[in-house]
């Protein structure tokens, strides 16, 4: 089973939000939402050398695009995608599936665009994105 395979499976049986493989083996998992769990592999692992380091996840808008790119996903399963995160993915030349393509990842209560997105408006650098990502969860969990 390869990296890729070996994500899917674990993400749809386990219950996971987030699932990343290498050497056709899980490597890390998470219940948690939105894009803590790239930044949390990104803290404990720093960015894979391996060749076939894959992620599978239930939603991937741009923000966690950039941080996959960080983190050196080299490929990807999304439930829900982000056009523009296909578009930062196809620019790293990390190739995607995904069960659904929408325009932009929306908030929980479906009213507007979701906080990652916004924030991951005019970011250039998955390290900008790092950067902006780490500062809203310190403001997040100060106001906890």
């Amino acid at each position: 089973m390869n990296s890729l395979e070996a994500a899917k499976l674990t993400l749809a049986d386990g219950g996971y939000t987030c699932v990343i493989a290498s050497g056709g083996k899980v490597i890390f998992t998470s219940k948690e939402r939105g894009v803590k769990p790239l930044v949390d592999y990104y803290r404990q692992r720093g960015r894979s050398q391996q060749e076939d380091t894959a992620l599978a996840d239930k939603v991937i808008g741009r923000a966690a695009a950039l941080l996959a790119r960080l983190a050196g996903i080299r490929e990807l399963y999304a439930g829900v995608i982000s056009t523009g995160a296909l578009e930062e993915l196809e620019k790293a030349g990390i190739p995607a599936s995904y069960e659904t393509k929408t325009e932009a990842v929306r908030n929980r209560t479906g009213t507007g665009l979701c906080p990652m997105e916004q924030l991951s408006q005019g970011v250039t650098t998955p390290e900008e994105m790092l950067a902006r990502v780490e500062q809203f969860l310190e403001e997040m969990a100060a106001t906890n």
